[in-house]
């Protein structure tokens, strides 16, 4: 695939779980990348200095999660692709990103419409997956060089942390058509707003 089609594909997956989250009713995605006022919303620092990013965030809305913000990788695939050792790296991410900001880390979102990984898939918003993900990726998310340095350096609360605060989220074409529509999410929205005040 051309990274031209990846990256028109990489916008329709974060439009379309923008608009899934939003359909939830839970959910209010304001930052979709690379909307400049998303950018510094969603860009974090590996140890080294280079940034990395994800797609789309936001606030929660009602219940116990009201107020939380949420980070979104969304993956518009048809097919499994690489998104196993893509999933690993971004569990680095989120490691990553806890440990400079845990303000800003109330929930990993990865959104995907197409299974992955299927052999280990119950397994994959665990504490060891997150352990081993930031192992495998230990020079940008430790900064060590060396992989047993990086078992003694890595953080195993932060890690729990991580998992504790993974959503792993499958997507079909047809679920996304049974939402409600934008029209009756406004009203939602301007119910809620006026009885606010």
């Amino acid at each position: 695939m051309s990274g031209e089609l990846l990256h028109s594909k990489g916008e329709e997956g974060a439009r379309r779980a923008k608009h899934w989250l939003d359909a939830t009713t839970r959910a209010n995605a304001r930052w979709v990348n690379p909307n400049p006022t998303a950018i510094p919303k969603l860009t974090f620092d590996w140890v080294d200095g280079s940034p990395f990013s994800f797609d789309l965030g936001g606030l929660l809305i009602g219940g116990q999660f009201d107020g939380q913000e949420f980070l979104v990788e969304s993956k518009f695939y048809e097919t499994p692709g690489h998104q196993g050792s893509m999933y690993v790296e971004y569990l680095a991410k989120c490691y990553r990103a806890y440990k400079t900001r845990p303000d800003r880390c109330d929930n990993f979102m990865w959104i995907t419409w197409h299974p992955f990984s299927l052999t280990k898939w119950a397994k994959l918003c665990t504490t060891s997956e997150v352990k081993s993900a930031v192992i495998t990726h230990h020079e940008k998310s430790l900064g060590c060089v060396d992989s047993n340095d990086a078992a003694e350096l890595v953080d195993e609360e932060s890690c729990k942390e991580v998992a504790d605060r993974l959503w792993l989220i499958l997507l079909s074409k047809r679920q996304e058509e049974l939402v409600i529509s934008k029209k009756h999410l406004g009203w939602i929205r301007d119910r809620e707003t006026t009885e606010e005040d």
